[in-house]
């Protein structure tokens, strides 16, 4: 399965339900074509990622991340900024919709907390808050405070579910699209085992 299939897919689940002509309704009906703002995305960006969402028929753009609870308050902070109303506590689970009081404008927000960290999935046409995305910089937790009890160097011999959680889904979702957006001095920040694995992976 493909990275946007999948994450469609999520995107829908997560949002809507299980019923896709549901999740693909009330996607569309809320980002569609006369909303989608006008943005210029950077070749090279920080993490996290700001991508655009239009290749599923929802004419947002989109941000899907792991952030420490400091990354969170600032990200909170900057949805703040840009003129959205009461937000949820900062490590508190939500899955909702926020309207803009006084634009036409969304932000559909599903965070947890999980991985020692916040998971954020954040889905936007609000032009103001996606020029801070962009500006953005943050971290995510350290691997071995999202994975305490994991050897780098056995990641790639686990198996069943920790092998999903550590491989596929924490490091394909989140570590993969931090370790590219780092220069080579912060990677050499890094213990030898996980720049290994974080190479290699």
């Amino acid at each position: 399965m493909s990275v946007l299939t999948w994450l469609k897919k999520q995107l829908h689940r997560t949002f809507y339900g299980n019923s896709p002509l549901e999740q693909q309704d009330n996607l569309t009906a809320i980002f569609h074509p006369a909303q989608m703002p006008d943005i210029d995305l950077p070749t090279n960006q920080a993490y996290p990622l700001v991508t655009s969402i239009v290749q599923t028929d929802i004419y947002a753009y989109q941000v899907h991340c792991l952030l420490t609870l400091e990354g969170k308050q600032t990200l909170d902070s900057l949805i703040g900024n840009a003129g959205f109303g009461i937000l949820p506590e900062h490590a508190a689970n939500f899955n909702g919709l926020i309207t803009h009081p006084s634009q036409a404008t969304s932000l559909q927000l599903h965070q947890y907390a999980d991985f020692a960290g916040i998971c954020v999935s954040l889905i936007t046409n609000d032009k103001a808050l996606l020029e801070q995305l962009i500006a953005f910089k943050s971290t995510l937790p350290h691997p071995w405070e999202s994975f305490p009890d994991v050897d780098p160097d056995s990641l790639g011999s686990l198996q069943g579910n920790i092998d999903f959680w550590c491989n596929d889904f924490w490091c394909n979702y989140f570590w993969q699209p931090y370790w590219l957006s780092l220069s080579t001095a912060e990677r050499l920040q890094y213990p030898v085992n996980w720049q290994q694995f974080s190479d290699f992976h």
